[in-house]
This record gives structure tokens, C-alpha cells and sequence, in this order.
């Protein structure tokens, strides 16, 4: 179920392939994840920026647009393109709940953190717990991520149908590199080029949008990008917690534990509701 996704990708709770790719790790990945630990998101995401804007990635993006354009000659999309199936017709009531509970997790996390000493594992349930964007930023952020539930063509206008494609394009390169047997070392990594490579051909197509409030979405969506990626990063992080990979060694990641726990068994809860009603329709 599809639209599902639109509910917890704007929320980054979880559910991009960044964090799929990891529960099928090695123990030697998640050693290295653990050890990754102590690398703040915004730092991290800095670095990467860094590497990209260098030209440190173009092998590997060149590599993977040859890939692409080749399955597209090909026709070999036709699946990508199957599961867009639109919006649910009651997305929001189902958006608002999950925003209710994303805002209610994160103002646990931050109480939770309220008698901690500076740490950076503080630094990392605060970055993950952070609700700053405003509701213009937040409407921008909905508006893209629809996008991704629709099929090439179905769009509002043309300019729409040019994100849409992009998407479509972006989509097939996150999972293709995420397949099984391919290296693992540093996906996390090309997961997070990936998607600084598509905010900068978003930003390229919207320079000849005629529709004034897309383009201004594609600029308010790109403004946040590495603020919402270091923010990803570091709730991966903390979601080590409770998928299995790393035991909390003392009171405050149990707390942190505890609540992430708590809050992933809800978020299940809307989902099996969300799934269960889009079944009687």
C-alpha cells in the first residue's frame, strides 16, 4: 500500500530505503554502523556535501544514470510505474494523525533529555526529535512528496509531470543500488548523493516553471534538504535501539529506547488502520 508512504516520508520516521538497507546488514556493517554512531548528522551530512559538491560522487552517478537510461530503453520501469497510484481520497484526516504522532515522540524524546549531560547522543535524539520547519516548509515538503505516489502524465501540468518523471528516475536509482548483492559498505552514503543530485535537478527543472507555486515549493523543499537528511541520519542512528542492532548500555538511550519503541508500535497501529480502511473502498 503505497500511499502509506506519503504519511511517514514527510515525517522521517523510518521508512526510506536508507533504513531498509540496513536491517539486512552484516555484523560487520553494524559494527560500523555503531562506531558511525558517534558522527553527528549535521556533520556528516556537511561532509558528504563537501564530497559531492567536489565531484567525488561522479563516477558512481555516472555509472548509475547508464543503468537507468538503460532500463528505461528497455522498458523495464513498468513496475515502478504500477505502484503510483495516487493519493488515498482521505489522505489527510491519516497525515494528521501521523503528525500528531510524530510531534508527540518528539516532545518525549526532548523531556527525556531534559537532566542529560551534553552528549552526542543528546545532540542526536534532539536533532531527531526537532519539529522547526515551518508550516509553509512543511506544505512545500507535502506538495513534493505526493508527487512520488503518481504516475508519469498524471500530474497537474507539465511542470508537475517534469517532477514527476524525475522522481520516477530517482526512485528506480535508490532501489537499484540497494538490491541484493550489492556492496553495502557505503549505500547510506549514496543514498544521501542520490538525493542531493535530484534536489539539484529539481532546482534545474524549476527554473522554466510557469506554475510560480511549484517552483516556489521546489526552493522552500531544497532550502531544508540537509537539515532533513542530517535529521534522517541521526534518527537511523537512534532506531539501532530498537530494530535489534545495538543494546541501550545505560538509562538514557533506555529512555530513548522505550519511547522509540512505544511510538513504532502506534505508527503500526495507524498503519494497519490506514491499510485496513483503503481495503473496504
Amino acid at each position: 500500500m503505497k500511499n502509506l508512504s506519503i504519511l511517514l516520508t514527510v515525517l522521517s520516521i523510518g521508512t526510506s530505503p536508507l533504513v531498509a538497507t540496513e536491517s539486512s546488514a552484516s555484523d560487520k556493517k553494524i559494527e560500523q554502523l555503531a562506531q558511525a554512531q558517534q558522527k553527528l548528522g549535521a556533520q556528516a551530512i556537511a561532509e558528504i556535501r563537501a564530497k559531492y559538491e567536489n565531484g567525488d560522487y561522479n563516477l558512481f552517478l555516472k555509472e548509475l544514470d547508464e543503468s537507468y537510461q538503460a532500463a528505461r530503453d528497455k522498458n523495464q520501469l513498468t513496475q515502478f510505474i504500477e505502484m503510483r497510484e495516487g493519493l488515498a481520497d482521505d489522505w489527510q484526516k491519516w497525515d494528521e494523525q501521523a503528525r500528531k504522532l510524530q510531534e508527540l515522540k518528539g516532545r518525549e524524546l526532548i523531556a527525556a533529555m531534559e537532566t542529560e549531560n551534553d552528549s552526542i547522543f543528546k545532540q542526536k535524539v534532539l536533532s531527531a526529535a526537532d519539529n522547526t520547519a515551518t508550516a509553509e516548509q512543511d506544505s512545500a515538503l507535502f506538495r513534493i512528496a505526493t508527487l512520488r505516489q503518481m504516475a508519469p502524465g498524471t500530474g497537474a501540468n507539465s511542470d508537475e509531470n517534469k517532477l514527476i518523471d524525475l522522481d520516477l528516475e530517482y526512485e528506480y536509482k535508490a532501489l537499484h543500488i540497494s538490491m541484493p548483492g550489492k556492496p553495502v559498505a557505503d549505500l547510506k552514503e549514496k543514498q544521501i548523493v542520490l538525493r542531493m543530485e535530484k534536489a539539484q535537478k529539481m532546482v534545474d527543472l524549476s527554473m522554466a516553471f510557469e506554475d510560480a507555486s511549484l517552483k516556489k515549493d521546489v526552493v522552500l523543499y531544497v532550502q531544508e534538504l540537509d537539515h532533513r537528511l542530517a535529521q534522517n541520519w541521526d534518527t537511523i542512528d537512534l532506531n539501532m535501539l530498537v530494530n535489534g542492532k545495538q543494546k541501550p548500555e545505560n538509562s538514557a538511550e533506555e529512555k530513548v529506547a522505550l519511547i522509540l519503541t512505544q511510538y513504532q508500535e502506534k505508527f503500526s497501529d495507524l498503519a494497519k488502520k490506514f491499510i485496513a480502511e483503503q481495503e473496504k473502498k
